[in-house]
């Protein structure tokens, strides 16, 4: 049988993607086409089958984890995820392997996207960069972190700061902080509520299904292409606090204040997707084994906010204001430290 196969680079994190499925390789590939390249060595391995799971030649063994999403058994090296039925994702850690059975298009594609998200995050960890629950752009060359929550508006932002000449993106969701406290790019697609009108040519878009979310239209990073930034030192945070009313405002934050919002975002990473079901092996005592990896992401909190300065932006409903008020205050505090540099 001839497979479709596609291999991708996450800074030295390889990964191959392979299935029957033309179709679910491309998927894949739009999704991360930014660390799309040929890679000789393959770390992980992913195979994606449009068939049911066989679930008599799967080992007697009890469940040892219950998410939302599935229902996960282990057997030595080897993870058993089910998906209530209709997806099994069989994981050997030992080798590295994923294979990821399903009949609906949708969820082998959501699995496999989840999988590759944990697994780089795993990596990312493990070497001390870390994912951040952020906007995070470059403006002059100058990073710009803006902390919000799922739903709280990073896309809409991201996108209408993409028109504005001055600005390149690092990722619309998760931006790396490295150990000197910079910032690298992640970009991945964006994603949009489906009714909402975003003026980007229909070959890059594409609607999912998910499985514990409403459906996202999905934006391919492809019609960026030539707006994404390289590491840079970061220079502002701002703490995202949302408003009923139709007020926008950024104001100064304490350090303290921001530390908090680093904690929740990026120590603890609420908002970003940890594939605990494809990390855990051994229960609670392997998370409370990974608080090296706790300590390493304060780390980075407290190199991040020894380079930036701190805000609190309250964005109202109106989204057209929340983004003049954030370019005029960049205006500002650019020229600011332009005139602070040159003496």
């Amino acid at each position: 049988m001839t497979f479709a196969k596609e291999s991708f680079d996450f800074y030295d994190c390889t990964i191959e993607v392979s299935s029957p499925s033309v179709a679910l390789v491309e998927e894949i590939r739009r999704d991360f086409s930014y660390f799309c390249k040929p890679a000789e060595k393959k770390l992980v391995r992913i195979h994606l089958s449009l068939s049911p799971p066989d679930y008599k030649e799967l080992p007697s063994v009890p469940a040892s984890l219950i998410t939302p999403r599935n229902v996960c058994f282990r057997n030595g090296d080897v993870s058993y995820i089910d998906y209530f039925g209709n997806g099994l994702a069989v994981y050997d850690r030992k080798e590295q392997q994923c294979t990821i059975y399903g009949t609906d298009f949708d969820l082998v594609h959501e699995i496999a996207y989840l999988f590759m998200l944990s697994t780089v995050g795993e990596y990312f960890d493990s070497r001390g960069i870390h994912r951040i629950h952020a906007l995070g752009v470059s403006y002059h060359q100058q990073g710009i972190l803006l902390l919000l929550p799922s739903g709280g508006g990073k896309s809409t932002m991201a996108l209408r700061l993409l028109c504005q000449p001055d600005f390149l993106l690092l990722s619309e969701d998760t931006p790396l902080i490295d150990r000197r406290g910079y910032m690298r790019p992640f970009p991945l697609r964006l994603g949009v509520r489906p009714e909402q009108n975003t003026e980007i040519p229909s070959q890059y878009l594409r609607t999912m299904r998910r499985m514990e979310f409403d459906p996202k239209t999905l934006i391919d990073l492809e019609y960026f292409r030539d707006r994404i930034g390289q590491a840079v030192r970061p220079a502002w945070v701002l703490v995202g606090q949302r408003n009923l009313g139709e007020v926008a405002e950024i104001i100064p934050l304490t350090r303290h204040r921001a530390l908090q919002a680093l904690v929740k975002d990026m120590v603890v990473g609420l908002g970003i997707y940890q594939g605990i079901e494809f990390l855990l092996e051994r229960g609670i005592w392997e998370l409370l084994g990974k608080g090296g990896v706790i300590s390493s992401r304060f780390y980075n909190s407290l190199r991040l906010l020894s380079n930036v300065s701190t805000y609190r932006f309250i964005l109202g409903r109106n989204t057209e204001k929340n983004c003049q008020t954030l370019l005029e205050f960049l205006a500002k505090a650019g020229m600011s430290r332009d005139h602070t540099s040159d003496h």
